[in-house]
């Protein structure tokens, strides 16, 4: 079954299959492969062991936790993304950029009024010590600016909108 992962801001189309000796084997980009068991997990979180490192998943949070870094998560089955993307769903999401994880606002790459280019930085987030650049999906122009350098802000958060 083939998936469509989007990891913080990068996604990626996973191929998923059973493995003969249980758990299942996943090739991602540039035919990688990993090999992937479900171990015991409580409280809503899953954990995964993929190639000898354990993995903390949170379903119903849109998070995966790694080596104690948490990064937001969301899987689309590749079959049933087709009609999301024909009602508009995309466009939508391209027209705003919000936070993908809680942080602090490093740098505001962006003013009102400007053209941004599509894959254009136009904030830098800092969460767990490192920092995370957010980019435009598309090529547009600033609307709207709702954060400054310093402020923190949550998961969620709006950050900068699009015409």
């Amino acid at each position: 079954m083939r998936y469509v992962v989007t990891l913080a801001e990068e996604e990626l189309v996973l191929d998923v299959e059973p493995h003969p000796e249980g758990g299942y084997v996943v090739r991602g980009p540039e035919g990688r492969e990993a090999r992937v068991a479900a171990l015991s997990g409580g409280s809503g979180l899953v954990e995964l062991l993929i190639d000898g490192q354990v993995v903390s998943v949170l379903p119903a949070e849109g998070e995966v936790r790694v080596r104690g870094e948490r990064f937001t998560v969301h899987a689309e089955n590749w079959q049933t993304r087709g009609p999301l993307r024909a009602k508009g769903e995309d466009q939508a999401h391209a027209r705003a950029i919000a936070a993908s994880m809680p942080g602090r606002i490093v740098r505001v790459l962006c003013e009102v009024g400007a053209q941004v280019e599509a894959n254009a930085p136009v904030i830098v987030i800092e969460a767990m010590k490192m920092q995370n650049e957010l980019c435009a999906k598309r090529t547009a122009t600033v609307r709207a600016v709702h954060v400054s350098v310093g402020q923190t802000v949550e998961r969620g958060a709006l950050l900068v909108e699009f015409d």
